[in-house]
């Protein structure tokens, strides 16, 4: 087994634990066209994919490029004002932990299904790139296909010069938790922001990741050289 070099995070869900806001804002929506599904349906159907994927799914048709980003800019804006009047922040221990990787050079990734518009938001509104170089940041910009196909972590690797096997995946989602499987990841952590049953899965599960601080001790050698190019 190769050693593990880095890590990619997952965002929605994992990082942020904005699953709750995001099922707020689709009822909200959903609402408004008339469109009835269970929350069960927006956990295997809508979690992890795209929007392009999503409004299809929910509209039972082709849309154009254009009804696509109309509808999902109604519907991201809803959430954006959510997450705002909540002053939602990142999961407990999650800065602590990205601040000990910049801290030894271990080198990170995030990987998220959101679009440029919410992506760009959590940017700034959280400070990533504080953590996080653009070419590090990996988000839905309709170049690469939807979870849980794995191009999505395969470009996030290529952006740390890491193979698959050398790489820790953090994911809350079936689709991401499949993708990073797909992926072929040296190691997979659920995180479980939501009360889920992952008991299907052989992963270790966290709720928490100060937790996660000991694991990566354990699984990731500190490199001899201080090469992490986010310090710049």
């Amino acid at each position: 087994m190769a050693r593990i070099k880095g890590i990619i995070f997952d965002l929605n869900g994992t990082i942020l634990w904005d699953t709750a806001y995001h099922n707020k804002a689709w009822n909200i929506f959903l609402e408004k066209y008339n469109i009835n599904i269970s929350e069960q349906e927006i956990r295997d159907n809508m979690h992890g994919k795209t929007n392009a994927e999503i409004m299809k799914y929910l509209f039972k048709q082709d849309l154009t490029l254009e009804e696509i980003n109309k509808l999902a800019s109604e519907k991201e804006k809803i959430y954006r004002t959510l997450v705002i009047e909540d002053n939602l922040q990142l999961a407990n221990g999650v800065e602590k932990l990205f601040n000990y990787c910049l801290e030894t050079s271990i080198p990170t990734s995030i990987a998220t299904s959101s679009d440029q518009e919410n992506s760009e938001f959590y940017y700034q509104r959280y400070n990533l790139k504080k953590w996080f170089m653009p070419c590090r940041y990996i988000y839905n910009n309709y170049t690469f296909k939807s979870k849980p196909n794995p191009e999505i972590f395969i470009k996030a690797a290529n952006s740390m010069l890491l193979d698959p096997n050398e790489v820790l995946v953090f994911e809350d989602s079936i689709a991401g938790i499949t993708t990073a499987e797909n992926f072929g990841a040296g190691k997979i952590i659920i995180i479980n922001s939501t009360g889920d049953d992952y008991s299907k899965y052989p992963y270790e599960m966290l709720t928490d990741f100060n937790e996660a601080l000991d694991i990566i001790k354990n699984n990731i050698t500190v490199p001899r050289e201080n090469t992490y190019l986010g310090k710049l």
